[in-house]
């Protein structure tokens, strides 16, 4: 059964529309998403083909704190954290079977749950998403989601709506993101019994500050990252615990770093 990344889910205490624009600003294409009425939440996006970033804040708190979706419950209990990133979405077209697996696994499975947006033409979008828990682990799994409409179908809809389009400042591709971990070899041996995914060996990230292990996935890669010292990979683990904290990309613009909401979206040339 097929995994791929789907997205990243940027919270933030601000309105999506600010984000994207401050997203705009350091050269990335970035558009509004829409609203989740039945969660009291709203969105903007960036697309790198079919992954893409999720800037995701509370419209209306009252309804958000009502729900119990997983992810909105998420976002209203790390608050106090501040921004950054929160979790990611892994795609599927076999859902049901994952359920089935991942429960075998030792994992409490919530779903597969019905998701909607209204985009901002009127039009709704739908999916179902599956929210785990490992009870015997430090990390929290990502979500499973799986769109009503193919991947093919979807990717010439996001094109022809302008979503999914050229970032100035010569960004291509999500490769990879990563979190940070306090036992890496630990870390490791929990998503390799979620997914049966094989990592790399690790090795040294200097930019990082850190020792990393890859997992290879379609769409983007995930590295997990235990602080060898002072760092980013240290700082993030410190302020927000273990979790996503950046985000890497590749394409034809220059090196860089942007830490924007308490997230880092690095750039490298391909």
């Amino acid at each position: 059964m097929e995994l791929a990344f789907d997205h990243i889910v940027h919270f933030a205490h601000r309105s999506p529309v600010e984000a994207a624009q401050t997203f705009q600003q350091k050269g990335y294409h970035a558009a509004a998403g829409g609203r989740h009425a039945a969660w009291g939440t709203w969105n903007s996006l960036s697309y790198f083909g079919l992954s893409y970033v999720e800037f995701l804040a509370v419209e209306v708190e009252e309804t958000a704190r009502q729900s119990d979706n997983p992810l909105i419950r998420q976002l209203i209990g790390e608050h106090s954290r501040g921004e950054g990133f929160g979790q990611i979405a892994l795609r599927t077209q076999q859902m049901d079977q994952w359920a089935d697996k991942l429960r075998e696994r030792g994992l409490q499975v919530t779903g597969p749950v019905a998701g909607s947006r209204t985009r901002e033409d009127g039009v709704v979008i739908r999916w179902r998403m599956l929210f785990l828990h490992d009870p015997a682990g430090s990390h929290v799994p990502p979500f499973l989601i799986e769109w009503q409409q193919p991947d093919a179908e979807r990717a010439a809809d996001l094109t022809d709506r302008g979503l999914i389009a050229p970032h100035p400042n010569g960004a291509q591709t999500l490769r990879a993101v990563g979190y940070a971990t306090a036992d890496l070899q630990a870390a490791v041996s929990q998503w390799q019994r979620w997914f049966g995914w094989q990592s790399s060996e690790a090795y040294t990230d200097e930019q990082l500050g850190a020792r990393c292990c890859t997992f290879a996935v379609p769409g983007g890669d995930i590295v997990l990252c235990q602080p060898l010292g002072a760092g980013m990979a240290e700082e993030a683990l410190r302020n927000r615990g273990e979790g996503p904290f950046f985000v890497r990309v590749t394409g034809t613009g220059t090196d860089g770093a942007d830490v924007l909401f308490g997230g880092a979206y690095l750039r490298s040339a391909e």
